[in-house]
C-alpha cells in the first residue's frame, strides 16, 4: 500500500465530495466521436482501432506499477502520461473545470461515481473491448454504485478491522471480543490506535454498539459513538493515526484499528530482520457488519483516446497483469482468480493473515460508505473536531 493512497483515505472524507457541495459539473455537450471538445454520451462503437496515443491518466501517486504501464506502452506502441491527484476532491474539481484532462480516470472513490456520471464526466463502457471483464470477482459485476458495472470496473478492495501483536494478543481474545478489544485493550495503554478518519472512527464505535447503519445522521446515534471514542483517551490513550501497516509490524503498536491491505503490506516490507509474519494478527466483522470499500477505473467524457482507454481497463483486469501489478502496489485486484487460496499458495499473503483477503461474501454483503452530502458531511466533521479536541 503506497502511502499517498494510504493519506488520501485518512482525509477523504473531512474534505467531503466537491460535486455534492456545489462544485461547478461540465454538462455533457452531446457528440459521440470523444474527441477534444466533445463528450462521449454513449458507448463508443465496436471494432475501433486504437488510437495513437498518448494515453491520458489520472491516478494517485505511487498507485500503479511502472512496470505494468511500460508492458502496455510497449504492447501497443503508444506513450502514457500519468497526471497525479492527492484527494478524490481535487481530482473532480479539475476534471469538472477542465483544468485537467484525461482519457482514464485510474481511482475513482466508489461514493464519487454516482455524481460523476451524473455531471456527465464519465462516458459508458463497451464491453466488447473488455473481455477481460469476465475475470472481476461476481460482486463486483452489479456494484451498489454503479448499476451493472455500465460506467467502471473495479481495480482494488480492502476491509476495516482490528490488526494487532499476535505474540502480545491471543488471536482467540480478540475473536470473541471484537471490537470491544480496543476499548478492553488497557493493558497497552499508549500500544492502542485508531484510524485517522471520522467515518472510520466512529462506524467502529456504532459496530461495537450493534449500529449497522453506518451512514445514519441520527444525531443520537452519532453523539453515543463521539462518546464511546473518546472514552479511549483516558481509557488506553488513544492514537489517531495512519500508521498501522508499519506500527505493529514494527512492535510500536500492539492493536490497531486498521485496513486489510495494510498488514498484507506490514508483512512483506516493515518485520524487523528475524521475526516472522506469524506475530501478526488481523480480525474483521462477519459478513453483513464489514466495511469492504473500494476503487473503480472508468473513461471520461471527452477522452482523445477511448479506444486505447478500454484497452487500458482491459489491460489491469488480465489475471497476470493485476497478479504483477498486486506484488507492487499492495492492494488486492477484484478478480477472482487471485483469491486467499492463490495470494497465499503464490507467497504474497501469509497463512495466518489469510482473513486479510475480502471474500466474494465479505464483498457481496459488505457495508459501505454512502455519500452524506453537504449537510451530513458538516456533522460528522464537527463530531470529529470535539473527539480531536479531547471531548
Amino acid at each position: 500500500m503506497r502511502t499517498s493512497r494510504r493519506q488520501f483515505l485518512a482525509r477523504s472524507a473531512r474534505l467531503g465530495v466537491l460535486l455534492g457541495a456545489g462544485v461547478p459539473i461540465l454538462n455533457a455537450c452531446g457528440g459521440d466521436s470523444g474527441s477534444s471538445g466533445s463528450k462521449q454520451t454513449d458507448p463508443i462503437a465496436d471494432g475501433l482501432e486504437p488510437e495513437r496515443g498518448p494515453l491520458r491518466i489520472v491516478n494517485y501517486a505511487d498507485y500503479v506499477s511502472p512496470d505494468v504501464i511500460a508492458d502496455f506502452e510497449r504492447e501497443f506502441g503508444v506513450k502514457v502520461e500519468i497526471s497525479t491527484f492527492d484527494t478524490d476532491t481535487e481530482a473532480i474539481a479539475k476534471l469538472a473545470s477542465g483544468a485537467l484532462k484525461a482519457d482514464v480516470h485510474h481511482s475513482m472513490a466508489t461514493n464519487s461515481i454516482g455524481n460523476l456520471i451524473q455531471g456527465g464526466l464519465l462516458q459508458p463502457l463497451n464491453r466488447s473491448y473488455l473481455p477481460n471483464f469476465a475475470n472481476v470477482l461476481p460482486a463486483f459485476t452489479d456494484p451498489w454504485y454503479d448499476a451493472g458495472a455500465a460506467y467502471s470496473v473495479p481495480y482494488t478492495f480492502f476491509g476495516t478491522g482490528i490488526g494487532f501483536r499476535a505474540d502480545r494478543i491471543d488471536p482467540a481474545e480478540v475473536a470473541a471480543q471484537g471490537w470491544d478489544t480496543i476499548w478492553n485493550a488497557t493493558a497497552f495503554k499508549g500500544e492502542v490506535s485508531v484510524i485517522d478518519d471520522e467515518r472510520e472512527a466512529f462506524t467502529m464505535a456504532m459496530l461495537r454498539k450493534g449500529v449497522t447503519d453506518i451512514n445514519t445522521l441520527d444525531r443520537e446515534i452519532i453523539d453515543a459513538a463521539v462518546a464511546d471514542v473518546i472514552e479511549l483517551i483516558d481509557l488506553v490513550n488513544v492514537k489517531v493515526n495512519i500508521e498501522g501497516y508499519k506500527d505493529i509490524p514494527e512492535g510500536i503498536t500492539s492493536i490497531a484499528q486498521l485496513w486489510s491491505a495494510d498488514l498484507i503490506s506490514g508483512a512483506t516490507n516493515y518485520l524487523p530482520e528475524g521475526t516472522g509474519p506469524e506475530v501478526l494478527g488481523f480480525w474483521h466483522p462477519p459478513a453483513g457488519q464489514y466495511v469492504v470499500s473500494n476503487d473503480a477505473m472508468g473513461v471520461l467524457a471527452d477522452a482523445e483516446s477511448p479506444v486505447l482507454a478500454h484497452l487500458y481497463l482491459n489491460h489491469l483486469l488480465d489475471n497476470d497483469v493485476s497478479e504483477k501489478n498486486f506484488s507492487w502496489v499492495g492492494y488486492l485486484p477484484a478478480l477472482a482468480k487471485l483469491d486467499a487460496d492463490y495470494v497465499i499458495g503464490a507467497g504474497y499473503v501469509p497463512e495466518n493473515l489469510r482473513n486479510c483477503v475480502p471474500t466474494n461474501d465479505d464483498i457481496a454483503q459488505g457495508l459501505r460508505f454512502e455519500p452524506l452530502g453537504p449537510e451530513g458531511d458538516a456533522i460528522y466533521e464537527a463530531a470529529w473536531s470535539r473527539f480531536t479536541a479531547g471531548g
